[in-house]
């Protein structure tokens, strides 16, 4: 999707055509809803692998598209836009935290 959304972009941009993408996380949705109801999603532990501890509510990848589309965004193209409460940037640093595991932390 990252390439995709960059290459359209190059190509149509100079046709005055943007192009860009939201790339949602854990979407409250109803299905999300419904699994959670059945036990088959633990909605506190997909919470914590979030930098912002919730989940995305489906307003939340609505505006972002909303925005991407609207004149605001005017000089914005080839870009993918994570609505994903932090999660891309939680899982590295949880793993940091862990410390290394070639390099172990001296101990003090």
């Amino acid at each position: 999707m990252l390439a995709l959304t960059q290459i359209l972009a190059a190509e149509l941009g100079p046709h005055g055509v943007r192009v860009n993408a939201v790339a949602p996380g854990y979407t409250l949705s109803d299905g999300l809803k419904a699994r959670i109801a059945k036990g088959e999603r633990n909605p506190e532990a997909i919470q914590a692998t979030t930098a912002l501890r919730r989940f995305v509510e489906p307003r939340d990848v609505a505006e972002a598209a909303l925005f991407l589309c609207s004149d605001r965004a005017a000089s914005i193209t080839g870009v993918t836009l994570p609505v994903d409460a932090g999660w891309l940037v939680q899982a590295p640093y949880a793993q940091y935290l862990q410390g290394n595991p070639i390099r172990p932390t001296p101990a003090i």
